[in-house]
């Protein structure tokens, strides 16, 4: 039984145990006797770890058979509302207070206000225990235990003054939020001096505590993906700590059962599944990804990052595609060299979408661009195989072509230029309908990778996550302008068959 409840808090990601030899009963014990818990319905009680609690505290204080702490380096993945804060609180205190001579204790994240936070939870729990006041001096910025030389601070990706410090355990608070960019390096390099800032201590740890980040091309996500290759055996690398929660990419969001898989509190009875019902109901299709992050930690992009879910997308897969002769609209987007071209057509009376062309630069060849012929000759043959409603194209570098097809297909095609007052309603109504599986796809991987490719603007439309950014977007703009083609048709009045009879 005790195995079965152990099951229901595990995490996804956790390095294998070299020793049972740990300091973390100590630390559990620390937490009990001398701290209160500062929020939630168990206010003002004295912190009483959860079994997962103790049992990470054991993992991360995890020593070697002579006797020294194993891990130098450590990250802790977790969704918000497991008492993050809390757990930080609790190791910087205990290592205040228990830790070396000259400890010097920091929690360092992304800006000063931030990185308060966990230091500011510590200053009030010293303030509210008369014990911990007397051997500990507070001050604005910074607790010290003069009997030790021990100080412990709050400190920002901003601190030029980082690489002279010798911290001797770091609190690092929500990683994913440190800057870690091709353009901004400053979350790197304050991670990397403490690091190094650390070596000549025989004992230290950085601690990563955090909630995952939307892309794995930054500091948290290199160090997220050295855990899981230091867990499956891959990498070898004995000082590295990595335990991590989350819902996998396959898992149903809005199941309550992956709720507990990814937060251990909710698994142990300490938040209520009404509260995460209400954060789906208010989420909206749009914002869904801030849910499947916050609450269930996974790697996704956020309103103003990612424009669809990948759980939705993979749910609007449908067997089988469009029929030649099906009556369909379609959309047209064009480039010259850059960017793609594509055609997308959708089923006017099932939904479903299908890639009919696409034209992708080649990166190997600087001279590349697209065939004009060819792009003609798609069109042409979509004209012959399907029974076309209406052509939806963006006229963008396609003018004269454009105006041949609508000469050539009269009253079937239509110019919609880029506009973001057009395209953004568009935008929006095509992820209502893959979330409402009004629409759908026949799995085609091209067409994915470019809808799952394409970031969220704050107006409701879409665009690339950067300027030249070589993942492409252009088939999703395909698909939208073929979905509002389809709206438009299913909007029109169809004639009753009936006469007017004039008296």
């Amino acid at each position: 039984m005790k195995q079965e409840l152990a099951n229901a808090w595990m995490p996804a990601f956790s390095v294998p145990q070299n020793s049972e030899r740990t300091r973390g009963p100590f630390v559990t014990e620390f937490a009990e006797k001398l701290l209160t818990v500062s929020r939630g319905f168990k206010v003002g009680e004295p912190l009483v770890f959860t079994d997962w609690q103790s049992w990470l505290m054991d993992r991360i204080f995890e020593e070697n058979e002579d006797g020294t702490l194993r891990y130098r380096r450590a990250v802790v993945g977790l969704p918000r509302k497991n008492g993050k804060s809390l757990l930080g609180t609790t190791i910087a205190l205990e290592h205040l207070l228990f830790g070396p001579q000259g400890a010097q204790v920091y929690s360092a994240a992304s800006d000063r206000a931030q990185a308060k936070i966990v230091f500011g939870e510590a200053r009030q729990q010293v303030l509210n225990n008369p014990t911990l006041s007397r051997v500990i001096k507070v001050y604005r910025d910074a607790l010290e235990v003069p009997s030790k030389g021990a100080v412990y601070k709050a400190l920002s990706a901003d601190a030029s003054a980082a690489h002279g410090l010798g911290p001797s355990l770091v609190i690092a608070d929500e990683l994913h939020a440190w800057p870690s960019s091709h353009t901004n390096k400053r979350g790197d390099e304050l991670w990397d001096a403490l690091v190094t800032g650390s070596g000549d201590r025989p004992e230290s740890l950085v601690l990563g505590i955090t909630t995952a980040g939307g892309n794995t091309d930054t500091l948290l996500g290199r160090l997220y993906e050295h855990g899981k290759r230091v867990v499956s055996g891959e990498v070898e690398d004995d000082q590295f700590g990595f335990w991590w929660w989350e819902a996998s990419n396959e898992d149903d969001p809005t199941d309550p059962n992956i709720w507990k898989k990814a937060n251990p509190n909710l698994a142990e009875g300490l938040l209520d599944e009404s509260d995460f019902e209400a954060a789906i109901a208010s989420s909206g299709s749009a914002g869904f990804a801030g849910f499947q992050r916050f609450r269930l930690n996974q790697w996704v992009r956020l309103a103003g990052e990612d424009f669809m879910s990948p759980h939705f997308w993979a749910e609007a897969k449908r067997e089988g595609s469009i029929e030649p002769g099906a009556r369909i609209c379609a959309g047209f987007d064009g480039s010259v060299s850059g960017d793609a071209t594509g055609l997308v057509a959708i089923d006017v009376e099932t939904g479903t979408m299908k890639v009919l062309a696409l034209f992708e630069p080649d990166p190997t060849d600087p001279e590349w661009s697209v065939n004009r012929d060819d792009v003609n000759a798609a069109i042409r043959k979509m004209f012959e195989t399907y029974d076309v409603a209406m052509l939806w194209a963006d006229p963008s570098f396609y003018e004269p072509d454009v105006l041949e097809w609508s000469q050539t297909w009269k009253r079937r095609v239509e110019r919609i230029p880029p506009t973001n007052h057009r395209i953004a309603p568009m935008a929006q109504q095509f992820i209502t309908d893959v979330v409402n599986k009004e629409i759908g796809h026949d799995g085609d991987p091209r067409l994915q990778r470019h809808v799952l490719n394409a970031v969220a603007t704050e107006a409701g439309s879409f665009r690339k996550e950067k300027k030249n950014s070589p993942r492409k977007v252009d088939l999703l703009a395909c698909a939208i302008l073929a979905n509002g083609a389809r709206q438009a048709q299913l909007k029109r009045k169809r004639p009753d068959g009936r006469r007017a009879i004039i008296l």
